[in-house]
């Protein structure tokens, strides 16, 4: 992973943790190829929602910091 990408994956991953919804899909495609988020499938029941968390290797990146 290159440095800019970096930078980008640790303030991506900090806006999924706090709840942002509008990260770029070519930045969370790299988040996915990296293993550093994975998308949850809730039991669908009306008004539920896919949505992205982070590994665990995404959390110990975070903790690298």
């Amino acid at each position: 992973m290159t440095e800019p990408q970096r930078r980008n994956a640790m303030a991506d991953m900090t806006a999924i943790v706090s709840g942002e919804e509008l990260v770029p899909w070519r930045r969370i495609r790299v988040l996915l190829d990296h293993k550093l988020a994975m998308v949850q499938h809730p039991v669908l029941t009306q008004g539920s929602l896919t949505s992205l968390g982070l590994t665990d290797k995404g959390l110990r990146f975070i903790g690298e910091t």
